[in-house]
């Protein structure tokens, strides 16, 4: 209701305001003859039976506002609608943006994962080198050793075969021979040089067969040592050889743990790159609809547009025929013979005070407002005097709401003017159209000295230039300000 109200009020403030200057006065306060309340009773009746070209354009001015009313609706709902699409497109793109981040993300980890996995091969190989080295070395040794147990068999079989033979030899000389046969070999000896011969035989053979003995124990102690070196030598070998393979299998390990991460990653990669297919799809329709929307807003504001136009013509058409209208009654109240205020009669108590609260302020500085805002500020005095003239005289209410709605009195009361303006500064949307110096003069007249005297009567002169001929006629004071005559008792237009 209250953006149906703004549209509303300011065009038709607009024309009331246009309407001021040519149509805005005080009618009589009572015209008491029969013939005028015949006569009023017939139009009312007329009214009722005929339509006026008048009631037709309000008639199109209500339809074409309530059509104003639904398509303004249905815009702000396009608008709240393209709104939501806006946030949904934001909240996308931040969502997308964070996905972007989880992808590049993902793909510097992917990149690092497979850099370690790339040097764990490299380990891998290195190690593996070496484990082939160890194994080269240590089947060298075995076939070192192999070799040296070889020979060692074939040395200890010469030497057995050696060992068994000089044993032999000792054993057939002591055990088949005695001391007394060598003696005798010796004394058999023809010559001292065939003993000396003999004895030195004896002597190397018996040396020989020490030495070869010694040399058994010497050969069989080196092979003894060098097989030895060799198994501990292949003992080493083998431990490290172990130890690189556990390092291998360690390495091959850490391989597969960055080999599972590594599908992982890139599993979890493409997940995200599935959300971002998604996200930009779903970022896309968002951007579809947006289009979509600003087209349906577009579509609205340039309906909304022509309907708006039409609006002001209707509403120009309304001013025009309000125009004539105001002109017959003009012409209709020319006739008009009598009043019901006489000189020296107006029963204004010019002491009185008069306290008004905020409300009637308002009504005041408003009517003060349709009557006079385009005129100059002693032009809106005057309207303010005149009303507070009635307040203070026994011929009218007493009060300034009492003056302002007294029937048949004001016309900005009679077409709704006046109900606009105050309903207008009830809205916060459109309130402010009451000039500051008609509220200046509201205030300024409430206790103040009239500067048209005791005038009970105001309105434009100029559609009926007769009413200033009659007011000469009759003797009776007036003032003319702006467009305003203001006189102190009713005559005849």
């Amino acid at each position: 209701m209250k953006k149906k109200l703004g549209r509303r009020l300011l065009p038709l403030a607009l024309c009331c305001a246009l309407l001021a200057g040519s149509v805005l006065h005080v009618q009589a306060t009572e015209v008491d003859t029969a013939g005028a309340e015949t006569a009023e009773g017939q139009n009312t009746a007329a009214q009722e039976t005929t339509r006026s070209p008048l009631d037709e354009v309000n008639d199109e001015i209500d339809r074409v506002d309530d059509e104003l009313d639904k398509l303004e609706e249905s815009l702000s709902d396009a608008k709240e609608n393209h709104s939501n699409l806006e946030q949904n497109k934001s909240d996308v793109e931040s969502y997308l943006d964070q996905l972007n981040s989880q992808y590049e993300s993902l793909s510097g980890q992917i990149s690092q994962v497979q850099s370690d996995i790339k040097a764990k091969e490299a380990q891998i190989a290195e190690s593996e080198k070496a484990i082939a080295a160890k194994e080269a070395e240590i089947t060298e040794i075995e076939a070192s050793i192999q070799t040296t147990k070889e020979q060692i068999d074939e040395t200890q079989a010469n030497l057995d075969e050696q060992y068994e033979a000089m044993k032999l030899r000792i054993q057939f000389m002591y055990e088949n021979s005695s001391s007394v046969q060598f003696l005798e070999l010796l004394l058999s000896s023809d010559s001292l040089v065939s003993l000396l011969n003999r004895a030195e035989y004896i002597e190397e053979m018996v040396r020989y067969d020490d030495q070869l003995l010694e040399e058994y124990k010497e050969t069989k102690q080196a092979l003894d040592e060098q097989e030895a070196k060799l198994e501990e030598d292949e003992a080493r070998l083998t431990e490290e050889r172990e130890s690189l393979q556990q390092e291998q299998d360690a390495l091959e390990q850490e391989k597969a743990e960055l080999d599972d991460l590594n599908e992982t990653l890139k599993d979890r990669q493409s997940s995200v790159a599935a959300q971002q297919s998604s996200s930009a799809e779903e970022l896309q329709r968002y951007v579809d609809e947006l289009v979509s929307s600003s087209d349906t807003i577009n579509s609205y504001e340039e309906e909304i547009a022509a309907k708006q136009q039409y609006y002001e013509e209707l509403l120009a058409e309304k001013q025009r025929q309000e125009e004539e209208e105001a002109k017959r009654q003009a012409e209709e109240e020319a006739d008009n013979t009598g009043g019901n205020i006489t000189e020296g009669d107006s029963g204004i108590d010019s002491g009185m005070d008069v306290s008004a609260t905020d409300d009637e302020m308002l009504l005041l500085a408003a009517i003060i407002y349709c009557e006079a805002g385009g005129e100059s500020y002693e032009g809106q005095l005057a309207v303010g005097y005149v009303i507070m003239n009635r307040v203070r005289s026994n011929q009218f209410p007493n009060t300034i709401s009492g003056v302002v709605y007294q029937p048949n009195q004001f016309s900005p009361v009679k077409s709704g003017r006046l109900a606009t303006i105050l309903a207008m500064e009830a809205d916060p949307d459109v309130q402010g159209k009451i000039t500051d110096s008609c509220r200046r003069a509201a205030a300024e007249v409430i206790n103040g000295t009239s500067n048209v005297g005791e005038s009970l009567f105001f309105r434009t002169y100029k559609p009926v230039p007769q009413l200033l001929e009659n007011l000469e006629a009759n003797g009776i004071p007036y003032y003319i300000i702006g467009n305003h005559v203001f006189y102190h008792r009713w005559v005849a237009y």
